[in-house]
């Protein structure tokens, strides 16, 4: 259902583009919650500037992963999106552990080395023309079904098609 119903108002080709736009947006929500706090979306801060301090943090952290990707991708002529957020993510993380262990000469060689290492995450190109039609998935449920035991399955397996074995009630 929606409200909107002006074909002219609302192109149907633009809303189709926006769709694209907003699932993009959700796939950077995505890295964040997922690769970047590991699913602990708790903020740990009890006043109200620890919280933003953090949020702004994080959005800092992200937004300079994604920095070093758009240059990537740029010094190699690609679109940005065809970088790994997860791969440059660790790259990062393990150049920054390892640049305070280091000394301060050796940073521009291990910035260069880990903007090297991104050179090589370069996922191949999304196929536009892939559509799917929707689908109701059935839900798994979560209690154990009764299982047949080897017995059962080996007398269904043996007994001829058509053929039941009868039912014997609570009497026989």
């Amino acid at each position: 259902l929606t409200s909107m119903l002006d074909h002219e108002a609302y192109p149907a080709k633009e809303i189709v583009g926006l769709y694209h736009e907003r699932w993009e947006l959700e796939l950077g929500y995505d890295e964040i919650k997922t690769e970047m706090l590991d699913r602990l979306e708790s903020i740990r801060s009890r006043t109200v500037q620890g919280v933003q301090q953090e949020l702004w943090g994080i959005l800092l952290a992200y937004n300079l992963v994604r920095l070093e990707m758009e240059r990537t991708a740029r010094d190699l002529g690609i679109e940005p999106t065809r970088i790994s957020f997860v791969s440059a993510l660790r790259i990062i993380c393990d150049t920054w552990s390892w640049c305070a262990l280091a000394s301060p000469g050796a940073l521009p060689t291990r910035l260069k080395t880990m903007r090297e290492f991104f050179t090589r995450l370069v996922l191949p190109e999304q196929r536009r023309s892939r559509r799917y039609p929707r689908a109701v998935k059935i839900k798994m449920s979560n209690f154990v079904g009764r299982k047949k035991s080897r017995q059962q399955r080996r007398t269904e397996s043996i007994a001829p098609h058509g053929f039941h074995a009868p039912h014997l009630g609570a009497g026989a």
